[in-house]
């Protein structure tokens, strides 16, 4: 090799690593280190390679790198077969440039601004030059693994991905303790437009924005259709997932097996964001096994903003079933499911739903303002501690 590896925590190991990846071997292999691995650019691992890491092996980000630790060589042309699998990917936030999403750079324009410059965000590789604060980022992959990791203190999300086909997600634990500077932003795993046939599952920790975000019209804009979410197990965390579209379409969406407590909400099913002419679209969502409740918010977001589980205004939703839910509630009196006015669902079917609440005000069940073409209901019942 021309350059050394080091793990000592002390000296740059970027040039050592990306050379191990651009020799293109299938499999590179990282030794346990001394210390640590740190590094100082963006490490590009290319298609069909596994860049593998002890369990505990930690990788950080040197202090002022101010930018993503993995991304895959090129947004612009699709690869095939990448995994990344094991290792601690420490961003350490609280030495980058904070949060962009929030904070101005030195020009004066934060990442909002930059992507409002772009117009009509339908492909990810207008982001590839722009600082996000995002741990990982990945475009135009077919069969992507990512597993056995721990994600730590990113500025914003762990992991970002679009034009993502066929991948799997597993066995990730979220060690968010500190913000860049603040709480904000922290996403867990966030899907973005074109992605399609993908699971998530065994999922781990607080994140302080969605746990797992699947948005069609946010960051980079495309329908998305088959995803699977299995195993959610989070204390005192923003929220397990949101779906949001404010006009591509959201399909074929399973959320099952979350646990856990949440200061904004559990699961929301939602538009936020798109002129009012706009409604979002969602087709055949499964929510089932849930077990629950809220939890008081930070010191940077308050709690109890919205329901346990929200379908917000200017959604169509043809098909939402919802079931074997218990929520036992003590912090925040928020409905456990709510359909905003001007939200329409054609079938939603309920069943095996229980709410007990321990608080002095009345907790609601259902709150249906919305407009419900079939609603079908079974074993929903709600209690309440005196």
């Amino acid at each position: 090799m021309k350059n050394t590896l080091y793990g000592n925590g002390i000296n740059d190991d970027y040039p050592a690593i990306q050379e191990l990846l651009d020799t293109k071997a299938s499999e590179v292999s990282l030794p346990a280190p001394e210390k640590c691995y740190l590094i100082s650019r963006t490490l590009k691992i290319h298609g069909g390679q596994t860049l593998k890491l002890g369990r505990f092996t930690t990788i950080r980000l040197m202090p002022h790198s101010n930018c993503s630790m993995l991304e895959d060589d090129d947004f612009h042309t699709y690869k095939e077969n990448i995994c990344i699998d094991g290792g601690i990917w420490d961003m350490n936030n609280a030495e980058q440039a904070p949060n962009p999403y929030h904070y101005a750079d030195e020009t004066g324009k934060t990442t909002r601004d930059r992507l409002n410059l772009l117009g009509d965000r339908k492909d990810l590789t207008a982001f590839a030059d722009i600082y996000t604060g995002i741990c990982m980022r990945f475009c135009r992959i077919r069969r992507l693994i990512i597993k056995n990791i721990t994600l730590k203190n990113p500025v914003t999300y762990g992991v970002q991905m679009g034009y993502t086909e066929d991948f799997t997600v597993r066995d990730i634990l979220f060690d968010y303790t500190t913000g860049a500077p603040k709480l904000w932003n922290m996403d867990g795993i966030h899907i973005e437009g074109h992605c399609k046939n993908g699971t998530l599952c065994n999922l781990k920790g607080t994140c302080h924005d969605d746990l797992v975000a699947i948005t069609a019209d946010d960051g980079l804009y495309g329908p998305i259709e088959n995803i699977t979410v299995d195993g959610i197990f989070a204390e005192h965390a923003h929220s397990a997932v949101r779906l949001l579209s404010h006009g591509l379409p959201i399909k074929n969406i399973k959320i099952s097996n979350v646990y856990g407590s949440y200061y904004v909400y559990c699961i929301g099913l939602t538009k936020y964001h798109g002129g009012e002419d706009e409604r979002g679209f969602m087709k055949n969502i499964l929510i089932e096994n849930v077990a629950a409740c809220a939890s008081e918010g930070t010191s940077d977001v308050k709690g109890g903003y919205y329901p346990f589980i929200w379908v917000q205004k200017g959604l169509d939703i043809e098909g939402l079933s919802i079931r074997n839910v218990e929520r036992d509630e003590k912090t925040y009196p928020t409905p456990l499911l709510k359909v905003d006015e001007g939200a329409t669902v054609k079938r939603m079917r309920l069943s095996d739903i229980y709410q007990e609440s321990h608080l002095d005000t009345e907790v609601p069940l259902l709150d249906i303002e919305g407009d419900v073409e079939f609603l079908t209901k079974e074993n929903i019942k709600s209690k309440r501690q005196s």
